[in-house]
């Protein structure tokens, strides 16, 4: 890991008379104090920073501005210190390919882990917004640590004639803003959201850093990728809960995001109470958990969720039966791997041994009304083909060369199939 100052060199004001290019004088002043009189931003940083605390300073110039300026600011970097100066000469080659060359030269001068310092006050047209648009990719992919992005501001100098110089570097936390969006969006993993929220100043977004927020964002999102189908809608209800409370005194970007996260999630939190019975309530709000795993590409935990929706099928006309109790989950465990075995199999298929067999024998009645409703037919069609699916997953598809290359596809249909076989329960008055 090295600490890296990083800037650009333009050509500065043409000066008519002795036809040559260069920069005002200025005093500069960055955080409170003030640097010697010099033409170079770069040379006022480095002498109130430390020039010798950085291991490399790179300046970044076209041929034109290297040879009217970089000469005489390396003698004054000399002076305050920078005796580790070296250049990077870009073309001034503004086409796309340009402008990737720019970065690709740049990139090969930060290292792994380097704490990086930027100033972007001067250089050749667009190069330093080209870069300045790349510190996302740095971040990322070399892990560099953003120490400061400053910008020396010429035209805001005072009655005293001091210029200011401004850090920017707390504005490109709007990257991790957008990675964290990108995140809840693409892939329902609010984390990257929590993460920024607690690590980002007050103003940028300040309001989302609520300790009760953060950790029920993290709860939800905890819920879905580890499919704990029992916890998810509770766990929207109170992020959507939060979330409301949140967007009615947030700033502008903060609705925003607030307003993401509840469009993501409302539909897992159902208008509806849940009554602890695997009803239509519990079997909607495991719809829509199908549906967002689905879309987000987490095949695996929506089969699994499939699998499990067809085995609670089982439980629907026992009250004493219970989502959330010990004794609920006895009684699923005994009759739910039996019932996904009755269509997962043709019935002159079916081999089931002592205690299987009773639990078998006790479900026939609620079989036969399945039957008669249609939903028996239905269940049939996709049952097997789902265990197959999710047996491939269970196994990390080591029965196999390579895993099935339908996956998403064959998820979807079986998804539509279970939307069918909850609106036939409604049908038959099979299921409240």
């Amino acid at each position: 890991m090295s600490r890296v100052f990083l800037s650009f060199l333009g050509l500065g004001t043409y000066n008519r008379e002795n036809k040559t290019y260069g920069y005002s004088p200025a005093v500069y002043m960055l955080d409170g104090r003030r640097s010697s009189r010099t033409e170079f931003v770069q040379v006022a940083e480095l002498g109130l920073l430390g020039a010798q605390t950085f291991d490399k300073i790179l300046i970044v110039a076209t041929q034109k501005s290297y040879d009217a300026n970089f000469k005489k600011m390396k003698a004054q970097l000399t002076k305050v210190g920078g005796e580790k100066v070296s250049h990077i000469i870009i073309s001034e080659d503004m086409s796309a390919q340009g402008q990737w060359e720019w970065f690709e030269q740049i990139l090969t001068q930060v290292g792994f882990s380097d704490d990086l310092t930027i100033d972007l006050t001067h250089g050749y047209r667009s190069i330093p917004i080209v870069f300045s648009a790349a510190i996302n990719f740095l971040q990322k992919a070399k892990h560099i640590k953003l120490n400061a992005v400053y910008y020396g501001a010429y035209d805001m100098r005072d009655e005293r004639g001091v210029t200011p110089i401004f850090d920017m570097k707390d504005f490109y936390f709007i990257n991790e803003w957008t990675e964290a969006v990108s995140r809840l969006v693409e892939d329902a993993d609010a984390r990257k959201m929590a993460h920024v929220a607690g690590t980002t100043a007050a103003f940028q977004v300040g309001e989302l850093n609520q300790p009760a927020l953060l950790e029920s964002f993290e709860a939800l999102t905890d819920a879905i990728r580890n499919v704990d189908v029992n916890r998810v809608g509770e766990s929207a209800a109170a992020v959507l809960q939060l979330v409301d409370e949140r967007s009615r005194t947030a700033s502008e970007t903060g609705r925003l995001l607030l307003g993401l996260v509840s469009e993501k999630f409302s539909g897992l939190a159902l208008d509806e109470i849940e009554s602890g019975k695997y009803d239509g309530c519990y079997f909607r709000r495991q719809l829509e958990i199908i549906r967002l795993l689905l879309e987000h590409k987490l095949f695996m935990q929506a089969f699994t969720v499939m699998r499990e929706f067809v085995g609670s099928i089982a439980l629907i006309d026992r009250e004493k039966f219970r989502v959330n109790s010990s004794k609920g989950r006895k009684l699923r465990h005994r009759f739910s791997g039996v019932f996904v075995n009755m269509f997962q199999y043709a019935e002159d298929e079916w081999k089931f041994q002592k205690q299987e067999d009773l639990n078998r024998k006790e479900l026939m009645p609620f079989y036969q009304k399945l039957k008669s409703s249609g939903v028996e037919s239905l269940l049939r069609e996709f049952t097997s083909e789902l265990i197959k699916y999710r047996n491939g997953f269970d196994h990390a598809w080591t029965g196999r060369s390579r895993a099935l290359p339908d996956v998403e596809k064959v998820g979807m249909q079986a998804y539509d199939r279970l939307k069918k076989v909850v609106l036939l329960f409604a049908e038959s008055g099979l299921l409240n």
